[in-house]
C-alpha cells in the first residue's frame, strides 16, 4: 500500500501515531514524500541544543532505542543518531549543522522551539542559526545563550533576531564592547542577563514582564542612568512588573536606593520588605536580600504574596499593604 496516496486528512491522523523518527525518515523516502509532511504533519515543540554536537529533542524519551546512519542532506553526508523522540547531528562542521537545521526546519514547518547555544559554538554560528529560524517566520518560545567568546561584534545582530521570542530570554555572555539598542520592543515575558552586563540599557526593555540583570563589580551604571530608569519606568504604563538586581555591591546598592527613594517616601515593611509610595498614589515594593534585590509593581507584588500564602499559608514572608 502506498501511504502518500491516502488523502490528507487520514494521513494527519497516520503521522499522529507515529514518532518522531519515523517522520523524519519519510522525509528522505522522496520529494513528494517530504512535501507530504510539510502539509500533513506537526511536530508540536522542537528542543534545540547547540554545542559540539546539535541535537534536536521532542520532549519523547519512552523508548531508548538509537539508531546510528548516514544521509545525503543538502548535498552532503551527514551522520545522524536517531531516536524515537531525538534526533542527534554527530558533525561540529557549522555549514553542515545549519545545512541541517534547514533542512529539518523546511520539513515540519509547523513548529515552536526552544533553542539554547552553549560552547563551543562560534556566535557567527548563533547569528546564521536565528536567522534560519526567523526567515521561516517559526515561533521561537525560548532562547538560550550561553558562550564564553567575546562576541561584541555578533550579540547585537542576535539580540536583534530575538525580538519576537515569546517567553524567555537568557544570555551569559562575556561582550563589554557595545551599547544595544533594539530596533523594536522585545516580547519576550522574561529577559535574563547575566556575565557582562552593561551593555543593557534597562530603559529599552521594560517591554518585557520580567527582567533579571547581574551588576557585579564590573557594573558601570551611575546615578544618572537608574534616576533616568526609574523615573522612566514609574511614571510609566509600562509592561515591565518585577526587575531583580543579582550580585549588588555595596555601593551600587546605595546608588540605586538613592534613585528609588527620589521617586517617592519609603517606608520598611519588616525585615526585608521596603514599600515605596508615590506622590501619583501608585507604588511599588523593594525585597532586598544580601547582594540581590527585586522591585515590584503592586500587582506583581500582590501576586508574590498570593503564591507566599499558597506555599506557606499565614507563615508569609510580608503581610500584604
Amino acid at each position: 500500500m502506498d501511504l502518500l496516496r491516502l488523502p490528507l486528512v487520514v494521513l494527519i491522523d497516520i503521522f499522529k501515531n507515529m514518532d518522531f523518527r519515523e517522520k523524519f525518515l519519510i522525509s528522505f523516502l522522496s520529494k513528494r514524500a517530504r512535501n507530504t509532511l510539510k502539509l500533513t504533519c506537526v511536530v508540536p515543540h522542537f528542543v534545540i541544543n547547540l554545542s559540539d554536537k546539535l541535537c534536536i529533542d521532542t520532549g519523547s524519551r519512552d523508548n531508548p532505542s538509537k539508531v546510528t546512519e548516514d544521509h545525503l542532506i543538502g548535498g552532503e553526508v551527514m551522520r545522524l543518531s536517531l531516536y524515537p523522540g531525538q534526533i542527534i547531528l554527530r558533525e561540529n562542521s557549522p555549514q553542515k549543522q545549519l545545512s541541517f537545521a534547514g533542512y529539518l526546519l523546511d520539513t515540519f514547518l509547523k513548529s515552536t522551539i526552544s533553542i539554547g547555544f552553549d560552547d563551543p559554538t562560534l556566535s557567527a554560528t548563533v547569528l546564521e542559526f536565528m536567522k534560519i529560524i526567523n526567515q521561516r517566520k517559526l515561533s521561537i518560545e525560548t532562547f538560550n545563550y550561553s558562550l564564553t567568546e567575546d562576541s561584541s561584534e555578533f550579540i547585537p545582530r542576535i539580540l536583534d533576531e530575538c525580538s519576537e521570542v515569546t517567553d524567555s530570554i537568557d544570555i551569559h555572555a562575556i561582550s563589554p564592547n557595545f551599547m544595544y539598542t533594539p530596533p523594536r520592543p522585545f516580547k519576550a515575558e522574561i529577559l535574563c542577563v547575566w556575565k557582562t552586563t552593561n551593555w543593557l540599557n534597562l530603559e529599552d526593555f521594560m517591554s518585557c514582564h520580567r527582567v533579571v540583570v547581574e551588576l557585579g563589580k564590573n557594573s558601570n551604571r551611575t546615578a544618572e542612568t537608574y534616576n533616568s530608569f526609574f523615573a522612566s519606568w514609574m511614571n510609566s504604563d509600562a509592561r515591565l512588573q518585577e526587575l531583580t538586581f543579582h550580585s549588588i555591591e555595596k555601593q551600587e546598592y546605595r546608588t540605586i536606593m538613592s534613585a528609588v527613594s527620589n521617586q517617592g517616601t519609603l517606608q520598611r515593611l519588616g525585615k526585608e520588605w521596603i514599600e515605596v509610595k508615590r506622590r501619583n498614589g501608585l507604588e511599588f515594593f523593594i525585597y532586598t536580600f544580601r547582594v540581590y534585590m527585586i522591585i515590584y509593581t503592586k500587582q506583581a507584588y500582590l501576586e508574590e504574596m498570593r503564591k507566599q500564602e499558597a506555599l506557606f499559608g499565614n507563615h508569609t514572608i510580608n503581610q500584604n499593604p
